[in-house]
């Protein structure tokens, strides 16, 4: 059951589904047959860090991450310095 914010640094807490993300993870876990069976989980991010986050699955454990990744900041190249005429 949902109780609070997915994001581990927020203590929102859950309380209306119009409030916020809901994220269906897909977990794989083994069963006793050995055999890979899908299991769905639910995570839920408050409206404020859903805006900047996501919940993803990754490397066997559900993580948040930046929702959109940064750019980084573009390198001016210097421009050779044109002498003008002045009349």
């Amino acid at each position: 059951m949902l109780s609070k914010c997915a994001n581990p640094l927020c203590l929102a807490r859950f309380r209306y589904l119009h409030e916020g993300r809901i994220f269906n993870i897909e977990l794989k876990t083994e069963s006793s047959n050995y055999s890979l069976q899908p299991r769905i989980e639910h995570f839920w991010l408050c409206e404020s860090c859903a805006q900047v986050m996501k919940v993803v699955w990754e490397d066997g454990e559900v993580k948040t991450r930046p929702r959109y990744l940064a750019l980084p900041a573009a390198k001016r190249v210097p421009q050779p310095q044109q002498e003008r005429e002045v009349a």
